[in-house]
């Protein structure tokens, strides 16, 4: 987790305006399929990237982990330029129907004057037309109320203007083209989408030679503006100067960021969500699509699934890249009290020879004290996304389950917990137990299911299951497990001791003796963490 969220964007002085645009508006159109230029106009044009950010710092609140988080600064700076890059769209677009040749965000070399005689000068929108050469100057702002005053502009505005005719002077003095034929435009776009607003103060602007519009009314203006100074040959000369002059856009800002936002990092954030809501370490919630419960994980020993559950749990939307753990997180993880650390290495080498062999993961080796995991791309579908077949639980709960078999019909019984009905046939479910044949269906109930519903009665209400038998042997074919229905958002959270010990007196389905011996079970797996 902590990789992908130190990792979702990166903060640099060499992230160039482009990329912060192109960058958020590829993650913001991840979050919302339905992201488009009016989205990106309006003053909620980062609404997903600020929500991912809220929760993340939400996340960290909980002391558990430290997930990047983006600042104020950044974010305001990443929304107007999204704005600003709407704002110049919507002119491109205005204009088409009227325009020889339209470019967008032109960078000219210009040569100032003596204190900075050598520069480049950037264009928003430059506009070809027989009526002349028209460089747009984009404004956008959030304007409440009906009325937009140009004095907020301060005098920067008439230094962009005048420079943007300077630079296209320079660039087209050699071919003879007059200064006259070129011309600026204001536009002013407002955020917040109407155009019913009326211009104050602009008539300095246009007392310097530049028409203030806005951009409802900016093509009729073209289509209006005076007769043709210029003919086909000279806009195509035109056109080939610029494009041959024109530099690459540069343009930084202190506050650039460019998003890395995947859906593996979206994926994450669901659990991240869950964890914020009920105050549990990320590193608890297990998620993963059902079907992985029904892979039978045979030879493997109850240490080794809880590292392999461990590993699933760290798997959940990390896409297919490439997971290291330490022995020792996998250890302290694991809750694994033994001292015996060839013992360990071993069966680490067992469980990741397991996990190879299962084809489910591209790579799978331990060596040098770390366990190095890929899940293969065939497969990924069930280690990323999150569908209504995805499961989810506690990992402390799974971990203290003593038994095997309790461990696999746990998860079983959870994969199905708004139905409260498991019905299986006895056949497939051997199978997914690993049982071995030698075992008779009497000595699978006796010996591995009767054991492990003890252990897992104070998690599931009024748990209990019946045998469906055929034939005149009365051989057992099947198996119905029966619990109350619940959300299994329920069991993210450890709860309290009582609950789970209510749930075994008032399951009407357990003899004394039964409940008795529940209750032993529960003191000794879970008694240090519920009481």
């Amino acid at each position: 987790m902590e990789r992908m969220w130190t990792n979702w964007y990166l903060a640099s002085e060499g992230v160039e305006n482009d990329a912060v645009v192109q960058s958020a508006q590829a993650a913001e159109q991840l979050i919302n399929p339905d992201y488009d230029h009016t989205r990106q106009l309006s003053d909620q044009n980062l609404a997903g990237v600020r929500e991912l950010n809220g929760l993340l710092v939400s996340y960290n609140q909980l002391g558990v982990a430290q997930a990047a988080t983006l600042t104020q600064e950044q974010l305001v700076n990443a929304e107007n330029l999204l704005a600003g890059a709407a704002g110049e769209w919507l002119v491109d677009q205005a204009v088409k129907s009227v325009a020889a040749a339209v470019f967008h965000n032109v960078i000219l070399p210009c040569k100032y004057d003596r204190n900075r005689p050598v520069g480049d000068n950037q264009i928003d929108n430059l506009v070809i037309t027989s009526t002349g050469i028209y460089c747009i100057e984009v404004k956008v702002r959030k304007i409440v109320g009906k009325l937009f005053d140009f004095n907020r502009l301060g005098r920067g505005i008439y230094d962009q203007i005048s420079c943007h005719k300077e630079a296209l002077t320079q660039v087209l003095q050699p071919m003879g083209i007059s200064p006259n034929f070129i011309k600026t435009i204001v536009v002013v776009i407002n955020r917040l989408g109407n155009d019913d607003f009326k211009l104050k103060n602009q008539e300095d602007l246009q007392r310097a030679g530049s028409q203030v519009v806005k951009l409802s009314v900016l093509n009729l203006f073209l289509s209006n503006d005076g007769f043709a100074l210029l003919n086909q040959q000279q806009i195509q000369a035109i056109e080939q100067a610029i494009q041959s002059q024109r530099l690459p856009d540069r343009r930084t800002y202190p506050a650039n960021v460019r998003f890395k936002l995947t859906q593996a990092h979206l994926d994450k954030a669901r659990q991240i969500s869950q964890a914020v809501r009920l105050g549990i370490p990320l590193a608890q919630n297990v998620t993963y699509h059902g079907r992985l419960n029904d892979y039978p994980l045979t030879g493997l020993t109850g240490k080794q699934q809880n590292m392999l559950w461990l590993i699933v749990g760290r798997l959940y939307g990390f896409g297919c890249g490439m997971l290291q753990l330490t022995r020792s997180e996998l250890r302290t993880g694991a809750g694994y009290g033994g001292r015996d650390f060839l013992r360990l290495d071993q069966q680490l080498s067992e469980l990741a020879e397991f996990m190879q062999q299962s084809k489910l993961f591209q790579k799978a080796k331990y060596e040098d004290k770390k366990l190095t995991v890929s899940v293969s791309k065939k497969y990924s579908f069930l280690f990323n996304g999150c569908t209504k077949d995805f499961t989810c639980w506690n990992y402390q709960l799974l971990r203290r389950i003593s038994l095997n078999n309790a461990k696999t019909l746990f998860r079983k019984l959870l994969q199905v917990s708004a139905a409260g009905c498991y019905q299986v046939s006895f056949e497939q479910l051997r199978e997914i137990l690993a049982v071995p044949d030698s075992y008779s269906n009497y000595e699978v109930m006796r010996n591995k299911i009767k054991p492990a519903v003890l252990q897992l009665v104070p998690f599931f209400g009024n748990l209990s299951y019946e045998v469906v038998k055929s034939g005149k042997a009365n051989k057992i074919v099947g198996i119905t497990f029966t619990f109350d229905k619940f959300s299994t958002e329920e069991l993210l959270t450890l709860r309290e001791w009582h609950k789970y010990s209510t749930n075994i007196s008032a399951n009407s389905h357990l003899s004394l003796t039964e409940q008795l011996k529940a209750e032993k079970i529960l003191e000794k797996n879970f008694g240090d963490c519920l009481k």
